[in-house]
C-alpha cells in the first residue's frame, strides 16, 4: 500500500488517466514481456484471463487483451530484488 492506496488502484487510474492504450495484441505483449507469443499464451491461459477474440470463418483471429488484466498479471508476477 501506498499512501493508503492499493497498488493495483494506482496502477489502474494510471493506465486509465494517462493515454495508455486499452488493450494490447500478442505480439505487442510478447515485446513488452521480451517472451515468446506461446510464452504469452501460457501466461494468459495460467492467470485465466479473458481475451477479446475477433475471429473470421476461416481466416485468422486478432486477439485483444484488455491493458488492465496486463497490468494485474504483471503486479503478482513482479517481485522484489531484497
Amino acid at each position: 500500500m501506498l499512501f493508503g492506496f492499493d497498488e493495483n488502484a494506482i496502477r489502474d487510474r494510471f493506465a486509465r488517466g494517462s493515454g495508455e492504450q486499452e488493450y494490447y495484441s500478442i505480439r505487442e505483449l510478447a515485446e513488452r514481456w521480451r517472451v515468446s507469443r506461446g510464452t504469452v499464451y501460457n501466461r494468459l491461459r495460467s492467470a485465466g484471463a479473458k481475451v477479446l477474440d475477433f475471429a473470421t470463418p476461416g481466416g485468422r483471429s486478432k486477439k485483444a487483451v484488455r491493458a488492465s488484466v496486463v497490468l494485474q498479471i504483471e503486479a503478482r508476477k513482479t517481485k522484489r530484488l531484497c
